[in-house]
């Protein structure tokens, strides 16, 4: 008897292809991502570009909703070594029928990592897998340009992950929201890619509130906005908060709040904040009100404690050489994690997570 797959809304295996332009970034954001919406999950494994979990196959549609730098979602039905026989041996002991009607059109697409497990023919793969599932489902058609269902199989570190695609995110949508989109835009602004992983890393919530006190062009409360966050803006040029509230407009995203304010003296009650997403100033191009690098993270860091929610977290960029996770965590905040990104010669970014105890 075969292998029997059922998809109800219930705790199973479900693997995630990641993007690899960053080796940590994606498995973090994802793993916020569910921590935000109230997912319970356990990491069964990290490969390259590949997250296993045990969860309800629900936030898949969550992270689809959310993520940057996912690429592809959906329920595992095996995995094994990246090796032809045994990969249809499990194919075969498949019951596919619990996924695909006799009306249902359906394709196989095999996506390599890096170029893993090279003697393997993906090609053949695919069209051998297809003609395994073609024959469980009496009736289904073959159909590689519209298929309504899409079995997809990743070759990755010498492993062969095989199941239902039920997600997919085109990264091109982050793109559009750069400079070309916008109708502010600034030099020292933060890619609506790295700006939306930021804010899930914040774990920003749905009808929570955001806030960026240094918020510039609004990268950071466009994104927050777009899933459903209530954001709150601060920047201490008047300039910028004008170029932001024109951006969130293009964007229709909806105000708790855009002025001008210095973040040393923000104009908020104690504990108010769900999280923060930001990026202060420490370019050349940026405003940093004489004061150095350093003492920028410490008064903001210092400042920033008063109003968030104990309990929240804050994620914010900074500069490698300022030493960030030492102030937070000298001012009182647990630090949780952090992500080094190049940036040029003289400039590396650290993105930090910090979590106010409670």
């Amino acid at each position: 008897m075969g292998r029997r797959v059922k998809e109800d809304h219930i705790v199973t295996v479900l693997f995630f292809l990641v993007s690899g332009e960053h080796p940590s970034l994606p498995f973090s954001e994802t793993k916020a991502i569910l921590e935000a919406e109230g997912f319970s999950y356990k990491v069964l494994e990290e490969l390259t570009q590949v997250l296993r979990v045990q969860a309800d196959i629900e936030c898949l549609k969550a992270v689809k909703l959310r993520a940057s730098m996912m690429r592809a979602g959906g329920i595992e039905f095996f995995n094994c070594r990246a090796e032809s026989k045994e990969i249809l041996k499990n194919a075969k002991e498949t019951d596919f029928s619990a996924f695909l009607d006799a009306s249902d059109s359906f394709a196989v697409r095999v996506k390599r990592v890096r170029g893993s497990s090279p003697d393997v023919d993906s090609l053949e793969l695919e069209r051998r897998i297809g003609e395994i599932i073609y024959e469980n489902v009496e009736g289904s058609k073959v159909d590689l340009k519209a298929p309504r269902k899409t079995f997809f199989g990743i070759l990755t570190d010498g492993r062969f992950i095989f199941g239902l695609k039920k997600v997919q995110i085109k990264a091109g949508k982050f793109v559009e929201r750069g400079s070309k989109e916008k109708v502010f835009t600034h030099s020292a602004e933060m890619p609506p890619k790295i700006a939306r992983c930021m804010v899930n890393l914040a774990q920003a919530k749905p009808g929570g509130l955001m806030l960026d006190p240094f918020c510039g062009t609004g990268s950071f409360l466009v994104e927050a906005g777009l899933i459903g966050c209530r954001v709150l803006g601060f920047d201490v040029l008047r300039s910028m908060v004008e170029g932001s509230l024109r951006n969130l407009a293009r964007y229709e995203v909806k105000l708790e709040g855009l002025a001008v304010a210095d973040t040393r003296h923000l104009p908020l009650p104690e504990k108010s904040v769900d999280c923060v997403a930001t990026d202060p100033p420490y370019g050349t191009s940026s405003t940093t009100l004489g004061l150095s690098r350093k003492d920028v993270f410490e008064t903001f860091l210092a400042t920033i404690s008063r109003y968030i929610k104990p309990g929240r977290r804050i994620c914010l960029a900074a500069p490698k050489t300022v030493g960030v996770k030492e102030i937070g965590e000298r001012i009182g905040f647990k630090h949780l994690q952090s992500h080094l990104i190049y940036v040029h010669r003289s400039l590396t970014r650290e993105i930090a997570v910090f979590e106010l105890p409670r």
